[in-house]
């Protein structure tokens, strides 16, 4: 769990559900994420971590900004006034 989110795990070879380990990649991102969309496989990007990976998707499941997976969590809203 990061940010909140539970990252959702799979008995694939990264752990983590969409993210596919490809350690013949060039360059430093070898972790694939595609999700289904209905019946449409969705290229959602190449991540350096299967970690990275499986936040974006769990952000993007939530709805949340995918735009940059360095950026820190929004704050949480303040307490309603009582």
């Amino acid at each position: 769990e990061r940010e909140g989110l539970t990252l959702v795990t799979s008995g694939n070879n990264s752990g983590y559900k969409g993210v596919c380990y490809l350690p013949r990649q060039r360059g430093g991102k070898k972790y694939k994420l595609a999700v289904r969309d209905g019946d449409e496989l969705v290229y959602l990007g190449m991540f350096a971590t299967a970690e990275q990976a499986a936040l974006f998707y769990a952000r993007r499941e939530a709805g949340r900004d995918t735009s940059d997976l360095t950026a820190p969590p929004p704050p949480p809203p303040p307490p309603a006034p009582t």
